[in-house]
């Protein structure tokens, strides 16, 4: 039987990402395209059927505060990455709504019921700095990922879930960390739920995500 796995980045389009740090994510986002995902189809097995989607997120006062970068595509219908147009980059930063539109899709979105051939997904957060949205709230959407809470969505909890924090201060690494979500096995095998790192080392953006979209696909 063929299972599904869905890996999912979510990514902070707020306006402190305009510039420098949304180029980082552009350049690093094409590198995936062209040298993660020729590894990860080399190392795919042939029972598992892997799909990618990019979600961007930001307060603009528009009230579409989530939207759809690249929709759900097949490993090998991933071919291109077209960049984020910079004007995207304004607003505040409603990263709950983002992860609330995830467990959406995880829960069937549109079909209106779970993938029943799915597997466990993977969700890879880029972020500068602290979530501010309310509808949800990002503490309340890391709730449904606390098996001890009445709102624990359990296919959201058994999610790998890696945060990765783009120059940010403490308070942001702190609210990033705990977000990230790795298995004993993914964490032996290198992958962590948390990295930091900078628009200026562009080169090293570049290799984490393409690092922890390779893990995130075995």
């Amino acid at each position: 039987m063929i299972q599904n796995k869905t890996i999912y980045f979510l990514i902070d389009c707020s306006g402190s990402m305009y510039g420098s740090r949304g180029d980082a994510v552009n350049t690093a986002m094409q590198k995936v395209v062209y040298e993660a995902l020729p590894e990860i189809r080399s190392k795919k097995s042939d029972d598992l059927a892997l799909y990618f989607m990019a979600l961007g997120f930001a307060d603009n006062g528009t009230g579409n505060n989530v939207i759809e970068l690249m929709p759900k595509t097949a490993l090998d219908d991933f071919n291109q990455w077209d960049d984020i147009d910079p004007e995207t980059f304004n607003g505040g930063t409603p990263t709950g709504e983002a992860i609330q539109a995830v467990i959406d899709d995880i829960l069937g979105g549109t079909r209106g019921e779970p993938d029943k051939n799915a597997v466990s997904p993977a969700i890879i957060l880029i972020s500068d700095g602290l979530p501010n949205g309310k509808n949800p709230t990002y503490e309340e959407v890391l709730e449904k990922a606390d098996k001890t809470s009445k709102k624990c969505v359990s296919a959201f909890r058994r999610a790998l879930r890696v945060a990765l924090g783009i120059s940010v201060d403490d308070a942001g690494r702190e609210s990033l960390k705990k977000f990230g979500s790795v298995s004993k096995k993914m964490s032996d095998a290198g992958l962590s739920g948390y990295y930091d790192c900078s628009e200026e080392y562009v080169d090293e953006f570049v290799e984490i995500l393409k690092s922890a979209t390779v893990k995130a696909s075995e």
